[in-house]
C-alpha cells in the first residue's frame, strides 16, 4: 500500500526496535492527497528526518499497520519512497 500526502507535523530523531533491530524513525501526521480530510499517523522507519518540511508532500510504502483498539487509532509503519 502506498501512502502519499502532505506532512502536517513531524517529530524527528526518534529510535525504536523494528524487527529486533534498533533503527531511527520519524513520527509524522500526513493529510492524504486522495482525501485531504483523512489524516494518517505514520512512523517512517530507517530515517533520522524526512527530506521535506511540514507542508511538503511525501510518498511512503506501508510495511505494517498497527491498530490501537483501546484508543481507536490506526498507525502505519512505513518506508520512504524516494
Amino acid at each position: 500500500m502506498i501512502l502519499e500526502g502532505t506532512v502536517i507535523s513531524k517529530e524527528t530523531g526518534l529510535r525504536a526496535s523494528f524487527g529486533g533491530v534498533e533503527q531511527p524513525y520519524v513520527r509524522c501526521v500526513i493529510a492524504r492527497l486522495d482525501n485531504p480530510e483523512v489524516q494518517s499517523e505514520a512512523r517512517v522507519i530507517g530515517v533520522e528526518d524526512l527530506p521535506v518540511d511540514v507542508g511538503g508532500v511525501v510518498r511512503l510504502e506501508v510495511v505494517r499497520v498497527v491498530t490501537d483498539r483501546r484508543d481507536g487509532i490506526v498507525r502505519f509503519d512505513c518506508r520512504l519512497i524516494e
